[in-house]
């Protein structure tokens, strides 16, 4: 007796990539915009799960999206999340824009559209034949550490270490954050435990 076969959820993902990131692209125009998440870390290498597609951009990239693809979006506050936001499933996957959003941790914020240095180090990543711009992995393991997203923080750190990282980028990223002297301090001593 054949079992039938589990649908690929990433393979589901990919599928959705390609049309979805040209809608954005071109609601866009020259607006920042970035795949964020379980997702951008899986396209750069890391082994996560991602049960769906998470983007953000400005809330007038998100106005525009939501007027093309015919829905509404809606203020959201969330355990860790803050900001006008858009949900709707494109081939079965669930995806989520948020525009201008503020991730809340247990001690500070983090605002991504005042981080210039985030914009300028989006990732490039081919995906069936697009360019799906994905936040870069150093910004992925500083949200971790704000958010104390502790198996986030295992696997990144993990992955930077082996792959090595952008040392210099991730000042940046401190210092635009403005984070405390405190997470600067724990960030680095992960990424120093294991050499």
């Amino acid at each position: 007796m054949a079992r039938d076969a589990q649908p690929d959820p990433d393979a589901a993902e990919e599928r959705a990539l390609g049309p979805l990131v040209r809608v954005i692209e071109e609601a866009a125009g020259d607006e920042p915009w970035a795949l964020i998440g379980a997702a951008a870390i899986r396209l750069q290498g890391g082994d996560t799960v991602s049960p769906n597609l998470e983007f953000m951009t400005t809330e007038g990239v998100l106005g525009t999206l939501a007027e093309m693809l015919g829905v509404t979006s809606a203020w959201g506050r969330g355990a860790h999340l803050v900001s006008e936001r858009l949900h709707f499933l494109r081939h079965g996957v669930p995806v989520f824009v948020f525009g201008d959003p503020i991730f809340h941790g247990p001690y500070e914020s983090l605002a991504p559209r005042e981080v210039p240095s985030l914009w300028d180090a989006r990732v490039r990543v081919d995906v069936g034949g697009v360019g799906v711009l994905c936040t870069p992995l150093e910004w992925e393991l500083v949200l971790a550490v704000v958010l104390s997203a502790g198996s986030r923080i295992d696997a990144l750190a993990r992955q930077l270490r082996a792959q090595g990282y952008d040392s210099r980028l991730i000042v940046r990223l401190l210092r635009e954050s403005h984070v405390a002297h405190d997470t600067e301090e724990a960030l680095w001593a992960i990424l120093e435990r294991g050499r």
